[in-house]
């Protein structure tokens, strides 16, 4: 046999900088409401890429005071706004999405309670950039007699220096 709980008592605070269970219970049932949603029932707002951009601009902007280095690495990160809700992330480096990786919990509940849409979807692509190699002139000579094996002819013949 359970027992059920009667209703609350009325109990008037005068402190009010008291602790408040029912407001305390009030907050944390609705933040389950929002989390505890089906997708399909949560706000789904429309948005801009300039919305997204102006958010990922603030967020970098709370990051140089606090975090210079994070700063500097994220800020080469770009964002698109891609069909359905998804938003498209470019890293240059897998640095920069490990980074990112470490802060991406925070980053995408903050990004959905601004643009006020629960069903974003998010996507990503490391795109590493070409190393530049600085060649000697003798490294350049041995490349290019792989290339055509006549060359040391051709620089004996006329006595050439590499």
């Amino acid at each position: 046999m359970s027992k059920q709980a009667k209703a609350p008592l009325n109990i008037n605070v005068k402190n009010p900088s008291s602790l408040s269970i029912k407001r305390t219970l009030h907050s944390a049932s609705e933040e389950e409401e929002i989390t505890g949603l089906d997708s399909s029932e949560k706000d789904k707002d429309e948005f801009t890429e300039e919305k997204v951009k102006d958010f990922w601009n603030q967020y970098l902007e709370g990051l140089k005071g606090q975090q210079p280095v994070l700063y500097n690495v994220l800020n080469t990160t770009t964002c698109l706004v891609k069909e359905n809700f998804t938003i498209f992330f470019e890293f240059p480096s897998n640095s920069a999405y490990d980074e990112f990786e470490n802060l991406r919990e925070n980053i995408f509940r903050k990004l959905k309670k601004y643009l006020n849409n629960y069903s974003i979807a998010f996507d990503y692509e490391i795109k590493e950039t070409q190393k530049t190699l600085l060649l000697s002139p003798k490294d350049k000579y041995e490349k290019m007699l792989k290339i055509n094996p006549l060359l040391e002819k051709l620089r004996n013949d006329f006595k050439l220096d590499i």
